[in-house]
């Protein structure tokens, strides 16, 4: 689902680009809600985190200072 939604995504930047499919172009835009969406829906749905878990007294970075983190 997420490869069809960014093909759909490359044909509609490439519509775009000439006079001729502008037309196209906005149907596509008018319907494109409905492919992220769909989209949202699969990876909500199927998805799957591969990442490590948090350890129970590791709540991410809300247990860190901001000195600490060398970000801010």
């Amino acid at each position: 689902m997420v490869s069809l939604v960014t093909f759909y995504l490359i044909v509609y930047c490439v519509l775009l680009q000439f006079e001729q499919t502008r037309d196209y172009a906005v149907w596509m835009f008018l319907f494109s809600p409905f492919l992220l969406g769909g989209m949202i829906y699969v990876l909500l749905k199927y998805g799957r985190y591969n990442g490590s878990e948090l350890g129970d007294n590791e709540f991410g970075y809300q247990d860190k200072r901001s000195e600490e983190l060398g970000v801010f």
